[in-house]
């Protein structure tokens, strides 16, 4: 298991290359929620998600030798697309493997950072047969979305920086899809600031770690169903829910429709756009599904890639 120096180790490492984000308020929403809550908006990140953080970190962190033979991810859209800019900035050469129902915007971004794009079928299964298919025939570095110790460092070090400016949180918020960004920042929240929560949160349709978490071993879907594209794995990582069952106090869900009317508020409100994904957290804090009242409260928008006519549609229905 990683360890808080690793993170801090990776922070020096991608800190003068990634944004350090910053943090929202909306006193609409705290009279809304009875919370004082805090936003932490990795929509302005570059590639405009978080996944630039464990991605730079990953790829910086290999050999000479490794980096020459040319890097490979599978990936939906944000884990590309951090893959492809890291690639770009070190001069590499980098293959994506995308499901072909990845959006229109974050296929031609991966593309646009100089990327091959090649396409698989829907699952996480099928991406993983793929790209090993690919290195087997090539012998390309293969970066994981999240089940990897450099993975996880890169991501913890958002709550690095959520820490270092809010110094007395009762609770942080995360979304989870295969599990890096929780299982990195709960390893810097529990040693910077061990009286603070630390609550992930899925979807209903894609909920494979709220089962695990509940039944105390790590459970696979055989399928998900969600507009949150980041949530669509089957299984969270081995590493990732090994260290989620040491630090992570709670994980909940919330609805589709929940994150329709989170990213209106968005919006509408503080005219931020977010993607489905990146709106989760936020989503359990608008719906309140813990009851919490006069908390200090940071929910992470991890993203904002978002397809605007998806989400034109999504608010009109």
């Amino acid at each position: 298991m990683i360890t808080f120096s690793d993170i801090q180790s990776a922070y020096e490492r991608v800190k003068p290359i990634v944004h350090r984000t910053p943090i929202l308020r909306s006193s609409t929403f705290n009279n809304l929620t009875g919370l004082n809550v805090y936003f932490k908006a990795e929509n302005f990140q570059k590639i405009g998600a978080f996944k630039i953080r464990g991605a730079y970190n990953k790829i910086s962190s290999l050999s000479d030798e490794q980096k020459k033979a040319g890097i490979i991810a599978h990936s939906s859209g944000n884990h590309a697309q951090g893959v492809a800019l890291s690639c770009k900035i070190l001069g590499l050469k980098s293959v994506i493997v995308m499901p072909e129902n990845s959006l229109k915007n974050k296929i031609e971004a991966v593309k646009s950072y100089g990327s091959e794009v090649i396409f698989c079928g829907e699952t996480t299964d099928d991406r993983e047969r793929k790209t090993f298919a690919l290195i087997e025939k090539f012998g390309y570095t293969f970066v994981p979305p999240y089940d990897d110790d450099f993975i996880i460092a890169g991501q913890g070090t958002t709550a690095l920086e959520i820490i270092d400016e809010l110094k007395d949180l009762d609770y942080l918020f995360i979304p989870i899809g295969g599990g890096g960004l929780i299982s990195g920042c709960s390893i810097v929240v529990k040693h910077l600031s061990p009286k603070t929560k630390v609550i992930g949160v899925e979807t209903e349709g894609a909920n494979d770690c709220y089962q695990s978490f509940k039944n105390k071993e790590l459970v696979k879907l055989k399928s998900t169903n969600t507009i949150a594209d980041g949530m669509r794995t089957l299984s969270v990582g081995r590493r990732n829910f090994e260290i989620i069952m040491k630090y992570v106090d709670d994980i909940v869900t919330v609805s589709d429709g929940d994150l329709i009317e989170m990213m209106k508020f968005f919006l509408e409100r503080m005219k931020i756009v977010v993607e489905p994904t990146g709106a989760v957290a936020s989503a359990a804090l608008m719906k309140n599904v813990l009851s919490l009242k006069n908390k200090n409260v940071c929910a992470i928008i991890s993203g904002g890639n978002v397809d605007l006519e998806l989400l034109s549609n999504w608010i009109k229905k």
